[in-house]
């Protein structure tokens, strides 16, 4: 038996040349009032929910699932705009990816026109931990005045301040990092006029903080540059910008 696995949702019924999920060449486009979604016929035996729950330590097949997954919607944005979905989006059978779709046409249809001609692109903003630390104690005039203390201090009393030091420096790094995103996205936002989503470490799981960046594909050549000019101005802190893309535009796709 078939089930549907649906890639993404589009604006025109296009299908892209490339290989499937099921490394198939077969893809076909479903039209319902003005959106579409592009699909392939795949055996439920190897996508039902039991298979991919007993793989899911597999990261073999997971990755090259993912890899698929992407590429796919990747040829796909190369042609029309795109709601991309998250791998292993199922459906029964048409007419219930049809009904799918007709109940979200509304939703679906602003989406599209949002993300018209838009991709997104990441901003990982990374602390070089060393120079990250002295910047702080450069900057922080608490840390300053500790750092200072220590210096003339007796060696026991050196001992309990530099532990003091530690602590009230990890308080300070964690308030300095989420201003230094902050300014960095509304530095974004004042020279692209653009979407964005910073994401804290909290929020990645203890990973570097990022900036979701949506924007029109003739702004990327201006991204690049603040995102240059931004590296040169925070390099002697120890910050770093990492920028990636371009990517479909799962964070800003929510139906």
């Amino acid at each position: 038996m078939a089930v549907l696995y649906v890639y993404a949702i589009t604006r025109d019924a296009v299908t892209p040349e490339c290989e499937a999920i099921d490394r198939s060449q077969h893809f076909a486009a479903l039209p319902a009032d003005g959106v579409c979604a592009v699909y392939t016929p795949v055996s439920e035996g190897e996508f039902s929910q039991e298979v991919i729950d007993r793989r899911a330590s597999d990261l073999e097949w997971l990755g090259a699932v993912g890899y698929r997954h992407q590429n796919v919607i990747v040829e796909l944005m190369k042609s029309t705009a795109v709601v991309p979905l998250r791998a292993f989006t199922m459906f029964s059978s048409e007419s219930t990816l049809r009904e799918y779709l007709l109940q979200n046409r509304d939703v679906l249809t602003k989406l599209l026109e949002r993300l018209e001609g838009k991709h997104e692109w990441t901003l990982r903003v990374e602390f070089e931990p060393q120079r990250w630390s002295e910047a702080l104690t450069g900057h922080v005039e608490s840390l300053r005045a500790l750092s200072a203390e220590i210096e003339s201090a007796s060696a026991g009393k050196a001992f309990l301040l530099r532990k003091k030091l530690d602590e009230e420096r990890k308080l300070a790094s964690r308030e300095a990092e989420q201003k230094v995103v902050a300014d960095i996205e509304r530095e974004v936002i004042a020279k692209l006029a653009c979407d964005t989503l910073a994401e804290s470490r909290l929020e990645r799981d203890g990973a570097f903080p990022q900036i979701n960046v949506l924007i029109d594909r003739d702004e990327e050549s201006r991204l690049q540059e603040l995102h240059a000019a931004l590296n040169d101005r925070y390099a002697a802190d120890g910050v770093t910008l990492a920028m990636s893309g371009p990517w479909p535009p799962y964070t800003f796709a929510h139906v």
